[in-house]
């Protein structure tokens, strides 16, 4: 497990701050930033499970790229003596924000699920195609955290930002709330508003169904470009940068992910349905019928053949 001291780090300025603690900018390493838990004497604080997350960020990958490249993953735990008090993560990168008004800010979901508004004049928003590959990204990261038993738990518009450049990808962020199967997460995750499972039974820990259900709510607001859409037994919606036989089988999976649990789409079934593409039958054309070239009898041996003889060069 990869340690560090709190005395070996340079602080510079707050970056944000929320209910579990605040993330300060560091000065000697600026890919870096460093979130410092508020109260890491509560009782629920587990630093066992911020140690597993710090030793799991090796055996994570997804289309070949470390986990640290697509998502704000704990790489160090940070002590103070021998008490944890927060842990080191990759600083966002800048291609993940968006200008607005002079200001940078994450390029959170959000965006791409609301209505444009005269404010993003200059945002240089993701086109309908862009908006289906960064689903499609997303289901592949997903994907890549299931099949090592991560729950991600809070998924909502602000847990994943994008970027457009150099290729359409999200970074997931909160990931110390993140947790193993049912084990204890590093602090009580609180539910985003909205982003509910209404099959979820009260004062349960999530789990990899109800994961399942919010990645449908993030593929349907998205490609619907409404807030507050969710999947229904009947749905029937037009959806951006699809149609044909890809829109319906988007559809198909979000009428499944309204019925029960164990009905409901997998990641890897996002990604089925969101890589294909329709394709158009293309008729070959027929061949242009070229007559034979003149037999030359002189190159296929019809007449005898003479020899000169060769004098090897004298030395």
């Amino acid at each position: 497990m990869t340690e560090v001291q709190l005395d070996s780090l340079t602080l510079g300025e707050a970056l944000a701050t929320g209910g579990q603690g605040t993330v300060f900018a560091l000065k000697n390493q600026l890919s870096s930033v460093f979130k410092q838990y508020h109260n890491p004497a509560n009782p629920e604080f587990n630093e066992q499970a911020l140690a597993w997350l710090v030793a799991e960020r090796t055996r994570i990958s997804f289309e070949g790229r470390a986990v640290d490249e697509w998502a704000a993953w704990p790489s160090a735990v940070v002590k103070d003596g021998a008490q944890t008090v927060g842990f080191l993560m990759r600083r966002v990168p800048a291609e993940f924000t968006i200008a607005i008004n002079g200001q940078a800010k994450l390029a959170d979901l959000s965006f791409l699920a609301s209505k444009p508004r005269p404010l993003w004049a200059q945002v240089p928003l993701p086109s309908d195609e862009e908006c289906v590959q960064l689903i499609h990204h997303l289901a592949g990261a997903m994907r890549a955290l299931h099949q090592r038993s991560v729950v991600i738990g809070d998924i909502s518009f602000l847990n994943v930002v994008w970027a457009r450049t150099p290729s359409p990808r999200v970074m997931l962020l909160d990931c110390d709330g993140m947790r193993r199967g049912t084990d204890p997460p590093v602090l009580p995750q609180a539910e985003t508003l909205d982003w509910e499972d209404p099959l979820a039974r009260p004062n349960s820990p999530p789990t990899i169904e109800r994961d399942r259900y919010k990645l449908a709510l993030a593929v349907m607001r998205v490609l619907t470009r409404d807030l507050e859409a969710k999947p229904t037994p009947t749905i029937s919606a037009q959806l951006r940068g699809l149609s044909g036989p890809s829109a319906d089988r988007v559809l198909t999976l979000l009428r499944m992910a309204a019925g029960p649990l164990e009905s409901r789409p997998s990641a890897s079934d996002w990604i089925a349905a969101l890589s294909m593409r329709d394709s158009v039958p293309v008729s070959m054309p027929s061949r242009r019928k070229i007559d034979s070239p003149p037999s030359k009898p002189e190159l296929l041996g019809e007449r005898p053949r003479s020899y000169r003889p060769v004098q090897p060069p004298s030395r």
